[in-house]
């Protein structure tokens, strides 16, 4: 068990060296693919965008917030027919399509912290709203089980990179930002 801790630990202790730049914002714009609540045992390759603002609070955690968009997240077709008194009927058919919207706090935990890269791991978990035939309000989460940025630029405040996880960011994303 003390293994596992110092396992967790080391990585995190190794990421609180000091570095020359410590930029505190960041600020990031990606695209995740197969993104829930959608994309899951659905075959679909549908994504979203996804907006995000951090703040660190020390070199190795960082909170913030994210907005996600999913539109059209889904389609949902309807068919029915429809049966008069004279005994004749007309088929009908209509196609919905279903947007998402959510807003979610993360936490991040950075494991790598150097000039030109940073590795992390986070989680987020919000509310939002998709629409479709109705409103309906729901909860969004998002585990990121890999995340990178690499700095580029002359001052390294510019960043691109990318995440693996599970949730309202997708399976894979790609995003790029900017740091301050």
């Amino acid at each position: 068990m003390i293994a596992l801790v110092l396992l967790f630990f080391f990585p995190v202790i190794k990421a609180q060296d000091n570095r020359p730049i410590f930029l505190k914002h960041e600020i990031a714009l990606s695209y995740g693919i197969m993104n829930l609540p959608n994309g899951i045992g659905m075959n679909v390759w549908k994504g979203g965008f996804t907006t995000n603002y951090m703040y660190r609070v020390f070199k190795w955690f960082s909170v913030g917030i994210n907005a996600n968009w999913q539109f059209p997240a889904d389609t949902e077709y309807y068919l029915w027919r429809e049966y008069y008194t004279d005994g004749s009927y007309q088929d009908f058919e209509n196609a919905t399509n279903y947007n998402y919207f959510c807003i979610a706090p993360e936490i991040r935990i950075s494991f790598v912290n150097t000039k030109w890269a940073t590795m992390y791991f986070a989680y987020s978990q919000g509310y939002g709203i998709y629409d479709g035939n109705d409103y309906l309000w729901g909860k969004f989460w998002n585990l990121t089980l890999f995340g990178g940025n690499f700095h580029i630029g002359r001052n390294q405040k510019y960043f691109v990179g990318g995440e693996f996880g599970i949730g309202f960011k997708g399976l894979y994303s790609i995003h790029f930002g900017y740091r301050f």
